[in-house]
């Protein structure tokens, strides 16, 4: 039996390094560019958010001193103390939001889901020039609909009511998610759908056991893009809505943060400001950081179609 010698001229090493590649200095180079370019953009983004958040903590008078690090021996808690007191009313600001921002992601994910479905699968005759007309509105500017959208809310009894905000900021969410959910589709193999109508599955077990799983990354965008969309309206609920039991968190920054009023002058107390902007915030960072997989994996596969 011969034996071959461990290194030969010309021949590979077969030690522990034999698969590593090296690197090449370029290479190094612009993987240093980008981490460095990347953490300026991360904290350039991220600078206002802390600023908001500090400033939250701090009394009215911090302006007065300027807002730094050594504004960190201030911090106090009389901002939050003072706008959840119950007779500001922000639980209720806030459960009017959340109910309009579940209320937009069901509706937009419901119906864009079948739409982007019967446009991706079902071929019929003029089914391009459909899409193309529920993607016109995305041109209309949205101060342009209002005059005819408070018509059509009038002759439905909907003016001033939570619903008929819904049903506006649906409308207004549903060609973009039509959009994505069509090429999420189209991106889905069709095979899949042929070897489950062979087993003898129907249109719905179809759509809700084999294609909704396959499309759930698409669905949390949209749903994810009509939650934003109504929890930080502010726009449709000024416009629509006039009772103050029915306003919205957005409107509440400004309703909440008048600290005193002169004759004719509205004096805003950046405390206050900061603290109802902390607390409108933190529910939409949390479930985007629920969902930011899934979130991801939508917008892609959205937009390489």
């Amino acid at each position: 039996m011969s034996v071959l010698p461990p290194h030969l001229p010309g021949t590979a090493s077969a030690g522990p390094a034999a698969g590593r590649r090296r690197t090449s200095p370029r290479a190094q180079l612009s993987a240093l560019c980008y981490l460095l370019v990347g953490t300026l953009l991360a904290m350039l983004f991220l600078f206002p958010m802390l600023y908001i958040l500090l400033r939250s903590f701090l009394p009215t008078s911090a302006d007065v001193d300027g807002v730094g690090l050594a504004s960190l021996q201030n911090l106090t808690l009389e901002n939050y103390a003072v706008i959840l007191e119950p007779s500001v009313g922000l639980t209720r600001y806030a459960r009017n939001s959340a109910i309009i921002a579940l209320g937009v992601a069901l509706g937009v994910g419901v119906v864009a889901t079948l739409a982007g479905y019967a446009l991706s699968r079902i071929r019929f005759r003029y089914s391009s020039l459909v899409f193309v007309i529920l993607l016109a509105p995305l041109v209309v500017p949205y101060q342009g609909l209002l005059t005819p959208l408070s018509i059509i809310l009038g002759a439905l009894g909907l003016l001033d009511s939570i619903t008929g905000v819904v049903l506006v900021l649906i409308t207004l969410q549903l060609p973009f998610s039509v959009f994505v959910m069509r090429n999420t589709f189209d991106g889905i193999p069709a095979e899949l759908e042929e070897a489950a109508a062979l087993d003898g599955a129907g249109t719905l077990p179809l759509l809700r056991r084999v294609m909704i799983p396959l499309a759930l990354p698409g669905i949390v965008t949209i749903a994810l893009f009509g939650f934003m969309a109504g929890w930080n309206d502010l726009l449709s609920s000024i416009v629509f809505l006039s009772s103050q039991e029915k306003y919205t968190l957005p409107i509440a920054l400004t309703d909440i943060t008048t600290s005193f009023q002169i004759p004719g002058v509205q004096i805003i107390d950046p405390g206050l400001l900061t603290a109802t902007a902390c607390v409108a915030i933190a529910p939409v960072v949390v479930i985007f950081l629920v969902l930011q997989r899934h979130y991801t994996k939508g917008l892609i596969g959205g937009a390489i179609k």
